[in-house]
């Protein structure tokens, strides 16, 4: 009877001493993430150009891959080949968040 009594309480202890809690850590940054061609391709951002056969580039997937820090928030973006418009999007950002646009 000891025993069964000394089990119960040992359980009813360790039930009330346990403790979780949880701390989530968000990105305070935004990034716009191009994957594909970058060959002629220049970039306009909230009307800033940028030329896309200029920046830095790393392999993801067997893909060429650009990221670029943006400002948490409504951008409209524009990805010109030879003059020629082939990507045209309003994106919308938020903190931790990459937006993906695929090069064609």
């Amino acid at each position: 009877m000891k025993l069964i009594m000394t089990c119960l309480f040992a359980i009813m202890l360790s039930g009330c001493s346990t403790n979780f809690s949880e701390v989530k850590q968000v990105d305070d940054k935004a990034f716009l993430q191009l994957t594909g061609n970058f060959e002629n391709g220049f970039l306009i951002i909230d009307g800033k150009g940028i030329d896309l056969t200029q920046v830095d580039t790393f392999t993801l997937d067997g893909q060429n891959v650009a990221k670029f820090e943006v400002q948490t928030g409504t951008h409209l973006i524009e990805i010109l080949k030879k003059d020629k418009t082939v990507v045209k999007r309003k994106i919308y950002v938020t903190n931790g968040n990459v937006f993906e646009v695929i090069i064609p």
